[in-house]
């Protein structure tokens, strides 16, 4: 159980007094136990976390019910006791809460995120066309929590221009003075932030950013936080090779194809803001070490086999500025969602040095672009595609990438573009915020379609925020300083509280696990009332790996300083026919994990420390990384020294290919067969895939990472491994996927697929094949209908504005269109 301390403490005139230190006990008989420590802000505030665990109580004292005091200093170390707040708690009712709405999204991804602010715009539209009708609204029900950083202000005073006008407010801030729970990133970088990182397993804690989960022979790996992917991965937004989108059409008549998916995919990435990150630091032009190694052995590779390597330059050749003669594309850096400086300063810079200008020195002056596109002069018309190029690439940034290598765990510093700030600016928007509400940490279990009434569908829910609170007011001196402390404890319920909400339009983007699971449970639901969902018995089927793969270098020929920069920053393309595309990624490890290379290639070590982390078993896995127990046949120094250095000559090789995409997610049958069955019951699925079917494809994808290998490891092909795949014995090998796709997959009708290629979900009692039930919607990457051969995000955000264009209209996309000469570009709006 966790409680939450929140307080504000002010002057005998209602003043904040800022800097004040406050300490927070549990009255015992014995000894009092500190809860925590903190120090009040620019406005007075303060906030305090503990658990159970962190007060001990004596027989016959309540181990809920902490009895609380506390100690309030000044400047000069003079402190004041407060009494025990002794008043009962009351159950916490959130006043924007309602259980009836026109639209209900479940689930934050990149899914749930474009449908949500196209509809919250669509409706602020209606409103204002309409004025004194009533305002619809849309609820996003998310299962995690809010989580920042813990750089992120949260008290008044941190911002800059908040003098004049209204205050501004981040996200931190507006979560204190809204009290909606959150959490920050696991940190610090080492063996501590590692034990918190671990400790947010949802298999230990429901309320927990990572879902990870374990099958026979396919681990999954998803996240659980407002946000949802974009807030634990690798920022990675590329597009499919043109082939793998082309078999939408040619192979599963769905009518999609790369041509008439392109517009989706430009919305995708004027979105989620686009750039290329290949620098040791924010303001070099050096490449980061582990970046120049893989590049120097892709260009090899390009260069041995060309046939097979996709990578292609995409220079403009009417840009003069992107002459090859004079300027080398990086055509292996991929598109990161990640703010930056201009990595190509030929096409990228405002200013260009102009040799028809000359000053009194006889030097080359410079003129801007914006000088340059003054009228309509037929050859500047590539520098208004430049200009309006930077613009989509600039306008949302906020903060740029500092080479902390912690993609997956949580940016410090916020450079990353995360679906968190996007929902973030319609709930502080004074009008959007009418239209618009997220309900974090409730858990979605069962759908009921309603047959009467005025709404179509109810949502039943877990809400894990569920808590509640006692209030109290102290006054007194300390020092010379007279005081009012006013404190609010909340305290949450374990096991949340069971809930509905009514809708007329639903949209399940929960991802590929989460979603089909949350359908497989309606039709299976142990609710004796109402009507139960009808689907395609296609559901769960169609399951891809988008063939995950882990290749390890180790060591490599020279320091390639594993944890610096993003996790991500190159890639090369493959396609070798006959179905088998992929793409290989170099991959670093946060220094968070150092002490961890030195089991990457002992695979059985390797399996143990993730079945571990997959049962909650955390002390174990930190013992084995900080010493050699003597259980473990280890040929290592002891103890195991835990230092950054650890990880300089370690390479992590990421592959994703296009699997047969024939996997199947099911209940468990110990789950499914209980009459008793607990709805809200976590992990009730099972992934399958026949590791067999993926030899052709992981053959390939091992031959190239072994070519890599040979440029780039100290021992060539000695130092390389995939320590999850044993080519030898397939029998003994998983995989542990990071894209999982599929579950509830597009299909032409009933019979071949689950949704159709607008997201509706086909009712499975429907008249015809392809009648779908009204108004409700699939939309993340369960309808992904075959593997993607590349990281999923930017794919699953561009069917996402295909399915938001229809159900919202063009005109409340999050982009704006703007059209230059005769090309079309989108902003984020």
């Amino acid at each position: 159980m966790s409680f939450e301390l929140k307080g504000k403490l002010t002057d005998s005139f209602g003043g904040p007094i800022s800097n004040y230190t406050i300490k927070a006990y549990d009255k015992d008989l014995v000894f009092d136990d500190p809860l925590g420590t903190t120090v009040t802000l620019d406005d007075g505030s303060f906030r305090i976390t503990f658990t159970k665990e962190d007060f001990n109580k004596q027989l016959g004292e309540s181990e809920l019910d902490p009895q609380i005091y506390f100690r309030i200093f000044d400047l000069d170390g003079n402190f004041h006791e407060t009494n025990v707040i002794t008043d009962p708690f009351t159950p916490y009712a959130d006043p924007a809460e309602v259980n009836q709405c026109e639209s209900v999204v479940i689930g934050s991804g990149f899914g749930g995120t474009i449908i949500s602010l196209s509809l919250v715009n669509k409706f602020l539209a209606e409103a204002v066309a309409n004025p004194g009708s009533p305002k619809k609204k849309l609820v996003l029900l998310e299962r995690g929590q809010w989580w920042v950083s813990h750089e992120l202000p949260s008290s008044p005073g941190s911002h800059e221009f908040e003098k004049i006008g209204e205050q501004k407010k981040g996200i931190r801030e507006f979560l204190d003075a809204n009290n909606m729970p959150y959490r920050l990133w696991a940190y610090p970088d080492n063996i501590n932030g590692l034990s918190k990182f671990l400790n947010t397993v949802r298999i230990l804690d429901r309320r927990g950013l990572y879902d990870y989960r374990i099958s026979n022979k396919v681990h999954t790996l998803a996240a659980s936080g407002v946000g949802g992917g974009s807030l634990v991965y690798t920022n990675v937004t590329e597009k499919p090779q043109k082939v793998v989108l082309d078999s939408w059409d040619s192979n599963l008549n769905l009518g999609l194809n790369d041509t008439n998916l392109e517009k989706y995919f430009e919305m995708a990435r004027g979105f989620i803001g686009v750039n290329k990150i290949v620098t040791t630091t924010s303001i070099g032009d050096i490449k980061l070490p582990k970046t120049k190694a893989f590049q120097d052995a892709a260009k090899k590779i390009k260069q041995e086999t060309p046939a097979i390597v996709t990578n292609s330059s995409s220079f403009d050749t009417s840009d003069q500025g992107q002459d090859p003669s004079k300027f080398e594309e990086d055509i292996f850096a991929v598109d990161l969602s990640i703010t930056d400086i201009p990595y190509r300063k030929d096409e990228n810079t405002l200013f260009k040095q102009s040799p028809y200008l000359i000053d009194t020195l006889g030097k080359y002056s410079f003129s801007t672009i914006l000088n340059s596109i003054q009228g309509n002069q037929p050859e500047n018309q590539f520098l208004r595609e430049k200009i309006a190029s930077i613009l989509r690439k600039y306008f949302p940034e906020t903060n740029v990438c500092q080479r902390q290598g912690r993609c997956a765990l949580g940016c410090i510093p916020g450079a990353r573009h995360t679906n968190n700030k996007k929902i973030f600016d319609y709930l502080k928007d004074s009008k959007k915020k009418d239209h618009f509400g997220v309900r974090a940490l409730c858990e979605v279990y069962d759908i009921q379609p309603l047959t009467s009434g005025a709404f179509k569908y109810k949502v039943y829910y877990n809400d894990y925020s569920s808590r509640e609170q006692k209030q109290k007011i102290f006054n007194g001196t300390v020092g010379t300083q007279s005081y009012k402390l006013e404190v609010r404890l909340f305290r949450f319920i374990d096991d949340g509280s069971k809930k509905t909400i009514e809708c007329n339009q639903l949209i399940l983007s929960a991802g590929a696990i989460g979603s089909t699971e949350i359908l497989l449970k309606s039709v299976n639901t142990t609710r004796t009332t109402g009507q139960k969902l009808n689907l395609s018995n296609k559901l769960g089927q169609g399951y891809s790996t988008n063939g995950d793969l882990l290749g390890v270098i180790s060591p490599t020929k020279t320091d390639i300083y594993a944890t610096r920069g993003p996790i991500v920053t190159s890639a090369i393309k493959f396609n070798e026919g006959t179905g088998l595309v992929y793409t290989l990624e170099d991959s670093n490890i946060p220094k968070m994990f150092a002490g961890v290379s030195q089991f990457l290639s002992q695979s059985s070590l390797f399996r143990n420390l993730l079945g571990w982390a997959g049962t909650g078993k955390v002390q174990k896995i930190i013992n084995i990384i900080t010493q050699n127990p003597s259980n473990v046949s280890l040929n290592l120094p002891l103890p195991i020294q835990i230092s950054e250095q650890d990880l300089s000559k370690t390479l992590l090789l990421s592959g994703m290919g296009t699997d047969t995409s024939d996997g199947t997610i099911k209940l468990q049958d110990e789950w499914k067969n209980d009459p008793n069955r607990d709805m809200t019951a976590l992990n009730t699925v099972n992934v399958d895939f026949d590791m067999n079917k993926l030899v052709p494809l992981f053959s390939k994808m091992r031959h190239s990472m072994e070519r890599i290998a040979k440029e780039i490891g100290e021992n060539g092909l000695d130092s390389f491994s995939t320590p999850l795949w044993n080519p030898s014995n397939i029998n003994e090998n998983l995989t542990v996927v990071l894209h999982n796709l599929g579950g509830c997959s597009m299909g032409k009708d009933r019979s071949t697929g689950v949704v159709n290629t607008n997201g509706q979900v086909y009712n499975g009692s429907g008249a015809t094949l392809t009648e779908p039930y009204m108004d409700f919607y699939v939309v993340d990457g369960g309808i992904v209908p075959t593997s993607l051969g590349v990281n999923s995000s930017l794919t699953i955000a561009a069917l996402a504005f295909r399915i938001a264009e229809q159900i919202a209209g063009s005109a409340n996309l999050p982009v704006e269109e703007a059209t230059v000469n005769s090309k079309k570009v989108y902003f984020s709006r």
